[in-house]
């Protein structure tokens, strides 16, 4: 079991914020808002995106901007 950091990001359709997870930066089970996450934990944000958001399905990444901010996903 390896260690990581949270990035809670709201969905882009919502605001529903969901969980996004960092092996990139100190990875001390920190967490933080996308608003004002460190750029090096932002480096990794989406290894598991997309994500679909839990309250309306929405399915969303990270663009990394600049500014970050979360984006819907179309296939």
């Amino acid at each position: 079991m390896g260690v990581y950091d949270t990035v809670t990001v709201p969905c882009p359709k919502c605001g529903r914020r969901e969980y996004f997870q960092s092996k990139s930066g100190p990875c001390e089970l920190a967490e933080y808002p996308l608003e004002s996450c460190p750029p090096d934990v932002l480096q990794n944000v989406n290894r598991h995106a997309p994500m679909e958001c839990e309250g309306c399905g929405t399915v969303f990444a990270v663009d990394l901007g600049p500014p970050p901010k979360s984006a819907e996903v179309r296939w």
